[in-house]
């Protein structure tokens, strides 16, 4: 079946969710469709805020469309797009809006569309209803936390092409205080034992490395994933970028060392875990032109000289690789 069929098939059941939300362990039981709002603050339709070709995803999903809506079930204290929900308007992602965001997307190179957030899976039944409306999307990345329930899965099952998940902690006493979800690290292991059964081949697991955390986090996430899911591929981040979140927490507001860096891919290497290949951002010499709004990003370099894009898009991929190679020719 195609995905626009699959979805059709469970447009019930979304409109069961909508009237009592139960998508994710926060079991809010709100109703969505008369307009209520619980702890991700997601309304009945998905709103997008932001959308662009992104360079800066692994090398088998760059460049890859991301289209980020808004509601969260987490509260990450180092979340890249908090301030943004909050602050960017958001427009309602309806099938005419996103068809024509895709049509762009393709124009400008784009290999797959990859949904965020926020949390892609707490807007499910909204983008159910998207997906049974448009037919010929091009692959779909799902982008998520993972912080659902094995209902949200199970409905899921046959839409994404790929399921690009975080793990994020490696223990409940980091994920409540960081993220205010103690239950973290029992309901997304359970939840990414739920999609490699189910999906085999299609989980990318991605853990990115929090300063300070490499034996409570790190470290657990890494042999939790060696031990239980040996064919997943996953995607070690060593990009950490301090948001304005994060500034005043201890660990959270510095950037990660070059050490912490090396320990956790030595970690990775000890275990026998093959890493997935990070962003090639050479690729974007052979980039079509974005034709787009102007989008304010950021390039920040850290104290040890190390450069990070905020929203890598073409235009500002060129520049940070014009920048760094001409650093490299300069004496």
């Amino acid at each position: 079946m195609s995905v626009a069929e699959l979805a059709s098939a469970r447009l019930d059941w979304a409109a069961a969710q909508l009237a009592d939300c139960r998508l994710c362990p926060r079991q809010c039981r709100i109703n969505r469709a008369a307009g209520e709002r619980g702890f991700c603050g997601a309304g009945a339709d998905a709103a997008c805020f932001l959308h662009y070709v992104h360079y800066g995803e692994e090398a088998e999903l760059a460049p890859s469309l991301s289209v980020f809506l808004t509601g969260c079930n987490l509260r990450c204290r180092f979340c890249h797009t908090a301030i943004e929900r909050r602050e960017r308007p958001a427009k309602p992602l309806t099938p005419e809006l996103l068809r024509s965001i895709v049509q762009r997307g393709l124009a400008e190179g784009a290999r797959n569309v990859s949904f965020h957030g926020g949390e892609p899976t707490v807007n499910l039944p909204a983008l159910l209803r998207l997906f049974a409306a448009l037919g010929g999307l091009p692959p779909i990345v799902w982008n998520s936390n993972l912080y659902c329930t094995s209902e949200a899965i199970e409905a899921l099952r046959g839409l994404p092409a790929v399921y690009l998940a975080d793990l994020k902690f490696g223990n409940p006493t980091c994920a409540e205080r960081i993220a205010g979800a103690g239950d973290y690290w029992e309901v997304v292991r359970s939840c990414l034992r739920q999609v490699a059964e189910a999906e085999p081949g299609k989980l990318l697991v991605r853990h990115l490395v929090l300063p300070g955390h490499l034996d409570c986090c790190t470290r657990p996430a890494l042999e939790w994933l060696a031990a239980e899911l040996p064919a997943a591929r996953v995607s070690l981040k060593t990009d950490y970028l301090v948001m304005p979140d994060a500034r005043g927490d201890a660990q959270l507001g510095r950037f990660l060392t070059p050490e912490e860096a090396r320990e956790a891919e030595r970690l990775a290497a000890g275990l026998g875990i093959p890493l997935a290949a990070g962003p090639d951002f050479s690729s974007v010499r052979d980039a079509p032109p974005q034709g787009r709004e102007p989008l304010e990003v950021e390039v920040v370099i850290s104290p040890t000289g190390a450069v990070f894009l905020h929203h890598p898009t073409r235009d500002l991929t060129s520049v940070a690789l014009a920048v760094t190679q001409r650093g490299k020719s300069e004496p």
